[in-house]
């Protein structure tokens, strides 16, 4: 059975993946923090067959233990898979650089269009979506703290030149202006560019930075999840997360979104302003379309999109 080294910090990360490898039977060391007997452990103890990275690896550890890992995973001749879950709009400044630091052996990116450049770089490459984790990203009893009726969970941009800057405007400008029960999580709204997005976010909607382990609470808790997403091409990992928790999820009709989902049956697609302020207005009313919807997507997620799917994956491009 293979032995899964998996190297990240971020619970976004560690309760994902490496629950589907645990599925699969194969034993799993997740690795957070590096020193040296932290290696020591992960590499000559638990002898892994994979090591896997993630998106930042390289943030906020030092280099020289960076340095020590990826030369006791050369040594041992452990493969290496690498991760891109910043592409693409991070892939210069992100995945080209853990490349440089890590030198793995092959390279999943969740953006397909960017399988090519990695291919082009003499690489072995291919595509992998984020998933659900139904240990996580499950039903709970709705919390009264997070109990809004549209929330977003998210960061803020800080450049705004992504399709980040469409879903904004598309989903959440026309029910700020019309003053809906909104709350948003996540970093740099605070200092959010109104000259550039052209409308002004109140104080009261922001609610700051979330742990990761409460956003499924948030995901049962509001009536409608508003998920914005990067790219025409590529999903983010809320939109799994969202319709694995049970939660009601208005997107954008990517060509990623409409290749994997069904509109109005699994989720629901904003192509407007004007259609967001519709959707809006009949789903709170409908609640019980609005459940429909939502265990639609669930149950869609929980047979095709989990990490245990997603590791089965990884095993076979391997």
């Amino acid at each position: 059975m293979t032995r899964i080294l998996f190297f990240a910090r971020s619970s976004k990360y560690t309760l994902g993946l490496p629950q589907g490898f645990r599925e699969l039977n194969c034993p799993v060391f997740v690795l957070r923090d590096l020193s040296r007997d932290s290696i020591k452990e992960a590499v000559d103890h638990f002898r892994p067959d994979l090591f896997i990275t993630t998106g930042w690896a390289y943030r906020r550890h030092k280099r020289k233990y960076i340095d020590q890992l990826v030369e006791k995973v050369a040594k041992h001749r452990i493969k290496h898979v690498y991760w891109a879950t910043e592409d693409p709009r991070w892939t210069e400044e992100c995945s080209f650089e853990c490349i440089k630091i890590f030198n793995p052996d092959a390279i999943l990116t969740i953006h397909p269009e960017s399988v090519s450049i990695y291919q082009r770089l003499g690489f072995p490459a291919g595509h992998l979506d984020f998933g659900c984790n139904p240990e996580f990203n499950k039903y709970e009893p709705p919390s009264s703290k997070y109990a809004y009726d549209v929330a977003l969970v998210g960061n803020g941009g800080k450049e705004w030149k992504s399709y980040r800057k469409d879903s904004v405007q598309t989903l959440l400008r026309p029910l700020v202006e019309r003053g809906h029960n909104i709350a948003i999580w996540g970093k740099r709204w605070d200092r959010f560019n109104e000259d550039l997005m052209g409308f002004k976010i109140p104080k009261h909607i922001l609610k700051g930075e979330l742990p990761y382990e409460e956003t499924n609470k948030v995901y049962n808790s509001a009536k409608i999840i508003i998920g914005l997403q990067n790219d025409q091409d590529m999903l983010t990992s809320r939109t799994f997360e969202v319709l694995g928790s049970g939660g009601f999820l208005l997107t954008m009709p990517t060509r990623a979104v409409k290749n994997l989902f069904i509109n109005n049956a699994h989720l629901v697609c904003s192509s407007s302003p004007e259609d967001t302020v519709n959707l809006v207005d009949y789903y709170l009313k409908d609640g019980k379309a609005r459940q429909e919807v939502a265990q639609n997507g669930q149950r869609e997620v929980c047979i095709n999109h989990t990490y245990k799917e997603r590791a089965k994956q990884i095993l076979k491009f391997l």
